[in-house]
């Protein structure tokens, strides 16, 4: 399930409910002016910029880049919990990267092995140290103390309505490519809002 009525299955990303909750998303830029004039063509480095400026007032990252943010605004900047619709509808991404075992794999019980011991324990506390990100044990939640408390709350609260995105090959086409330069398109009135669903839809299912 995806937030504004929109579901990832045949069908499921052009529904009434999805095209008319992606109309207003596209209208917050195109009519409404809400969006920084840049953001269409703004990047991951310019849109923390814009944060950092205070040109931007609320954006979806994960928690990856809350030290930074405090680092530039201190208490001038907190977090949310991921906001659900109007129908209680919500969706937000659970993790920016995994671990796999590549199904040509020489060795696959060596490195299952290595996968789970970077998934216990102390060792995934301090894997997700260095990486920027929470850790997934709820021993090592307990007393995670890497970014202020105030984004691991929000993180955390988030979680009923994460999910992880299908790892197929039109995934990786969408988050690399289809889905940054589509949106930009809409963005700029190149192409409409339903246009750019029936993009995502044509993408996933033919």
């Amino acid at each position: 399930m995806l937030g504004g009525g929109a579901k990832l299955e045949k069908g499921g990303l052009v529904t009434p409910e999805a095209l008319k909750a992606n109309r207003w998303f596209i209208d917050l830029h195109r009519t409404q002016h809400i969006f920084p004039p840049s953001a269409p063509s703004d990047g991951f480095a310019q849109t923390i910029a814009n944060m950092k400026a205070g040109r931007t007032a609320m954006t979806i990252h994960h928690i990856g880049s809350a030290n930074e943010m405090v680092a530039a605004l201190g208490d001038g900047i907190t977090a949310i919990p991921v906001p659900r619709g109007p129908g209680g509808g919500a969706w937000t991404d659970f993790g920016d990267g995994a671990n796999a075992i590549f199904a040509a794999s020489k060795n696959p019980e060596a490195a299952w092995k290595w996968i789970a011991f970077l998934s216990t324990g102390q060792q995934n506390v301090t894997f997700n140290k260095l990486a920027g990100q929470v850790t997934v044990t709820t021993s090592g939640s307990k007393t995670w103390d890497a970014q202020p408390k105030r984004f691991v709350d929000a993180t955390f609260a988030s979680l009923p309505i994460a999910q992880s995105l299908p790892p197929t090959s039109q995934t990786a086409d969408f988050t690399r490519t289809v889905w940054p330069q589509t949106t930009q398109k809409a963005l700029l009135g190149q192409i409409g809002p339903d246009e750019m669903m029936q993009t995502f839809e044509k993408l996933f299912f033919g």
